[in-house]
C-alpha cells in the first residue's frame, strides 16, 4: 500500500515559494500537514500569513483549515534583508488574484505548534525549508535544552530538504558563486559574492539546522543553476487551463518577475519541492559543511558554506539537475485537477 509523504513547508512566500507550495498541494504523493511562514525573507510576516491563508482557497474546501504557523520576523543573527522592491512584490502576492478570501484560516504560533506536534507525532515527516533557517533553527536551538523534544525531532523528521547555499568553485568544478549582488540591481547594499540568499538571511539559523543531526539534503545553486526559469517553461505553464496554473502564470507575469525570466531567475524552490517526490531529478554529493558566521564588511564571506572535514556536518548537496526532467515533472503535476 502506497502512503503519501507527509511534509511541513517552511516558507518566506516569494514567487518561487508559490510554485513549490502549489506543486506539493496538488501532488497526490504528498500530504502537506502545515505551512510555517517566516518574515525574515521576501515577505513581511503578517502579509505572508494572510497570503498563505488565501492561497489555500485554490485547493478546495478541505484545504482551508490547514494549519498556518506564524513564525518569526527577526533572524537569529545579523539583520540582512531583501531589497524593498522584492519585499513589496511579495507582500502584494505579485498582484496575482486569489480565488477567494479564506473565511476561517487556522493560525498558530509556529514554535508552540511545532513543539506540540513533534512531541505527539508518530509518523515520519519531511521538512521543506524554502525560506531560510530561522523558524527551524529556533526550534532546534530550543531542543538543545529539551532532551525529550530533541529525541522526538530526531526520530520524527525523516529528512529536511532545504533550498539554499552554494558550493564555491574553490571546492568543486565548476562550482557556483553567490547570488546576493545580482538581486540588488543598482542598489548594491551588500558586498557579498559568496553566499546564497536563504543562508544569507540568517547564517546562524542555517548552521543550527546543519548541525542538529537529522538527514538534510541541500538543493544548492549548483543544481538550480542548471534549471533556469526560461520563457519556454512560462509558455508551457500558460497553456495549462487550471486555476492553479493560471495563478502561477499571473505571479510570473508580475513585472519584477517577468524581467527575470530567461535572465537571472532560476527554478529555486520548486526544484527543492520536486525532489521530495522525485529525488532522481538531481545528482548529489556529500560535503562536510559549516556556515561561516563572521562579518567583515570590507571582505564579506558571511553565510558562505565552508567545507571542513573536522567541524563540518555531513550534508547531501544537490550539485546538478536535469532541466528537462524537472520541467516535465512540475508541469505534469500542474495539469492535475484540484477537484
Amino acid at each position: 500500500m502506497n502512503t503519501r509523504t507527509k511534509v511541513i513547508i517552511d516558507t518566506d512566500v516569494d514567487f518561487d515559494d508559490y510554485m513549490a507550495i502549489v506543486y506539493l498541494m496538488l501532488n497526490p504523493q504528498i500530504e502537506v500537514v502545515a505551512i510555517s511562514v517566516t518574515g525574515c525573507g521576501a515577505v513581511h510576516l503578517s502579509k505572508g500569513v494572510e497570503n498563505v491563508a488565501n492561497l489555500l482557497t485554490l485547493f478546495g474546501q478541505g484545504a482551508l483549515h490547514l494549519p498556518i504557523l506564524r513564525g518569526t520576523s527577526a533572524p537569529l543573527s545579523f539583520s540582512n534583508v531583501f531589497p524593498a522592491d522584492v519585499r513589496n512584490g511579495a507582500d502584494i502576492h505579485y498582484e496575482a488574484p486569489f480565488p477567494a478570501t479564506n473565511p476561517s484560516p487556522v493560525i498558530h504560533n509556529a514554535q508552540d505548534w511545532l513543539h506540540d506536534f513533534f512531541i505527539n507525532n508518530h509518523e515520519p515527516i519531511t521538512i521543506l525549508s524554502i525560506g531560510g533557517g530561522t523558524n527551524f533553527g529556533t526550534l532546534f536551538r530550543t531542543a538543545q535544552q529539551d532532551p525529550i523534544l530533541q529525541a522526538k525531532l530526531k526520530s520524527g523528521i525523516q529528512q529536511i530538504v532545504m533550498m539554499g547555499g552554494n558550493i564555491l568553485p574553490r571546492y568543486i568544478t565548476p562550482g557556483a558563486v553567490g547570488n546576493i549582488e545580482p538581486t540588488l540591481g543598482s542598489n548594491v547594499i551588500y558586498r557579498n559574492t559568496v553566499a546564497e540568499w536563504n543562508i544569507f538571511i540568517d547564517p546562524l539559523g542555517a548552521q543550527l539546522m546543519f548541525e542538529f543531526g537529522v538527514p538534510l539534503r541541500l538543493i544548492a545553486l549548483n543544481a538550480t543553476n542548471d534549471v533556469p526559469l526560461d520563457q519556454g517553461f512560462v509558455d508551457a505553464l500558460k497553456s495549462i487551463d487550471t486555476p492553479a496554473a493560471k495563478f502561477l502564470s499571473a505571479v510570473l507575469a508580475y513585472p519584477g518577475n517577468a524581467a527575470g525570466i530567461g535572465t537571472y531567475l532560476s527554478f529555486w524552490d520548486p526544484l527543492a519541492a520536486c525532489t521530495i517526490a522525485v529525488p532522481s531529478l538531481v545528482s548529489t554529493q556529500v560535503f562536510p559543511l559549516m556556515v561561516y558566521q563572521e562579518l567583515n564588511e570590507e571582505d564579506d564571506q558571511s553565510a558562505s558554506l565552508i567545507v571542513d572535514a573536522k567541524y563540518g556536518s555531513p550534508i547531501d548537496v544537490a550539485i546538478s539537475a536535469n532541466k528537462n526532467a524537472v520541467y516535465s515533472e512540475f508541469l505534469r503535476v500542474m495539469r492535475l485537477s484540484t477537484t
